[in-house]
């Protein structure tokens, strides 16, 4: 499925993603807003707080992509934050907080990287990641 190369590539461009991202939302807190057609919020630091959880991920991402024998970890609070961020989104979308049209940033913010956390969790634990884990 993945081999080690291919999850390093991955988990690389993943970070810089969410680097990028972070900082993007860190200096604009009111983008997402804006472009989604949403009201401004009141407390644009908040988003700005976001935004550096969002950057501290990618640095935890480019640890992976260094050494992805011995960071598993990491990547399981990837997935766990790639996994229930779109769930509370669609719950608020169904529970009329926020328009259908805002699902899309969970699209490039965690649904594309799903398949790549997953196959690297399936990697590491099938025995290829754990070999050299301990060394």
């Amino acid at each position: 499925m993945f081999n080690e190369r291919t999850l390093r590539l991955v988990f690389r461009a993943a970070a810089v993603y969410n680097i990028i991202w972070g900082i993007v939302v860190i200096i604009f807190p009111q983008f997402l807003f804006d472009l989604g057609g949403l009201p401004r919020i009141n407390y644009p630091f908040l988003m700005s707080g976001i935004g550096m959880f969002v950057g501290v991920y990618g640095y935890g991402y480019w640890v992976v992509a260094n050494e992805p024998r011995r960071y598993p970890q990491l990547v399981i609070i990837g997935l766990l934050g790639k996994t229930l961020g779109p769930i509370g989104w669609v719950y608020h979308v169904f529970n009329g907080d926020v328009p259908a049209r805002t699902l899309w940033v969970n699209v490039f913010n965690d649904l594309i990287w799903l398949p790549f956390f997953v196959g690297y969790l399936w990697w590491y634990y099938r025995g290829a990641g754990r070999d050299t884990a301990a060394t």
